[in-house]
This record gives structure tokens, C-alpha cells and sequence, in this order.
């Protein structure tokens, strides 16, 4: 199996390092000589020259910028996995008669693909994240909660820290105290349900509850957050 990566730059490139670390050949390529020497410098079979991709690939992967997306010339019947934002099915078929759209993050925790399923696809996919086949509807909105869920979860835990540095935790102690509890949530949520956690922490008039009732407007302003920046997916597609 080849896979070809066409816009091998921050996304593209960790792609194709996942996939090549999990047994795949790749190729990859770039606009610019000095990309192409970095790739090379990761152990990448890497070109300039979109052609030499295209030609040689069993499926493609699109990572390009969406301002680059018109320059592309070419039309094949492989599979041709699109991570660009705002691409449709539709306009992906003038370079694939065989168009998925997909999302991820630059940490590759998950990926979501719209398409018509395929077995061949998927075990390339799966190779790069956990994968999740939905309906193209469902891309948009999973590009603000898996595309830029890892910055917004970020800031949570840096409010965190900052709250713990506020009554007199030292900051590297916050630190390490509030990713520790990050990483635990799926343990959390597979013995209690995230859901029902708080009922078992928060003891009536204890220190939980009240924490609890102070972050209400906190929900509020994340779903107001997320609601925007999904308004922001259709304005950019203007």
C-alpha cells in the first residue's frame, strides 16, 4: 500500500509520520524546495511535484490550504481523503470520482470522515487515529469540537492552573496536579460516567457543590464560544 500526501506541511506531514510509523509507504509533497528538504530530513520520500504523488498512490491525502485547493489540477478514480476545511464531497469530485471529507486535530486523537464507506478507506484511516464515519452535516461542527477542541481544553486547564496559582499552589505544582486529573477523565467516566461524577464527589454544603455553582456561567460562555466558532466555518466559506 502507498499513500500519498499532497500538502505535506503541520497537518500533512504528522499524517504521514503516523503512517509511515505504522508500516505505510508515503509519499508526500510540498510548493517549496526548503519543504521538501524537511521532509526529507523526517525520512520521508518527499517532491515538489504533485504528479509524481498522484500517479504513484494507492489513495490520496488532501492537506492543503483551503487558498490552495483551486491550484490543484488533476482527476483520478482512487480514493482521495480531503482534509481542507470547508472542501464539499461535491467539489472535491472534479479531483476524485472517489471524494471523502475528513477532520482531525495536529495531535491526530481522533479523525471524522463523510463519505460512502470503504473497507480500504477505513484500515488507512484507522492506521492514522480512531475513526469515525459520519454524515458530511456532522464535519462542520466536529471541526470546532475535534479540530479546535485541543486549544479549547488547553485554556480550561490553564484557567485551572491559574485558579490553583490564585490560593497558593505553586504553578508547576498546579500543573502537573491538573493534567494528572485530565488524563484520568476516561478512567472517570468508565467507572462513574461523567455525567453522574459529579453527583458522587459533590457532598451536600461541601466544597464541590460550590465550586460547581460558581462555573455555571462558565458552561454558558463555552457553548456561546463553540456556537461561534462554528458560525465562523460558514462566514470563512463566503
Amino acid at each position: 500500500m502507498t499513500v500519498g500526501v499532497i500538502g505535506a506541511g503541520k497537518l500533512g506531514s504528522q499524517i504521514a509520520l503516523r503512517l509511515r510509523g505504522n508500516g505505510v509507504r508515503v509519499l508526500a509533497s510540498v510548493k517549496s524546495e526548503r519543504s521538501r528538504q524537511r521532509l526529507l530530513s523526517l525520512g520521508l520520500e518527499a517532491y515538489t511535484d504533485n504528479g509524481a504523488v498522484v500517479e504513484n498512490s494507492d489513495v490520496l491525502i488532501l492537506a492543503v490550504k483551503p487558498v490552495n485547493l483551486p491550484e490543484l489540477e488533476f482527476s483520478v478514480d482512487k480514493p482521495l481523503v480531503s482534509f481542507v476545511a470547508g472542501a464539499s464531497l461535491e467539489s472535491l469530485r472534479r479531483l476524485s470520482s472517489r471524494p471523502y471529507k475528513a477532520m482531525t486535530n495536529v495531535e491526530l486523537t481522533a479523525i471524522a470522515v463523510a463519505g460512502q464507506y470503504d473497507e480500504f478507506v477505513n484500515s488507512v484511516l484507522v492506521r492514522v487515529a480512531p475513526t469515525f464515519w459520519v454524515e458530511e452535516r456532522l464535519i462542520d461542527p466536529l471541526t470546532v469540537l475535534l479540530g479546535s477542541g485541543p486549544a479549547i481544553v488547553a485554556e480550561l486547564a490553564l484557567a485551572l492552573i491559574r485558579a490553583g496559582v490564585n490560593i497558593g499552589i505553586p504553578w508547576d505544582l498546579a500543573r502537573e496536579i491538573v493534567l494528572s486529573l485530565m488524563a484520568s477523565l476516561p478512567a472517570l467516566d468508565d467507572k462513574f460516567g461523567l455525567e453522574k461524577l459529579a453527583q458522587y464527589v459533590a457532598t451536600p454544603g461541601g466544597v464541590t457543590i460550590k465550586a460547581l455553582l460558581e462555573l455555571s456561567p462558565a458552561e454558558a460562555q463555552i457553548g456561546r464560544a463553540v456556537e461561534e466558532a462554528f458560525v465562523r466555518i460558514s462566514a470563512l466559506r463566503r
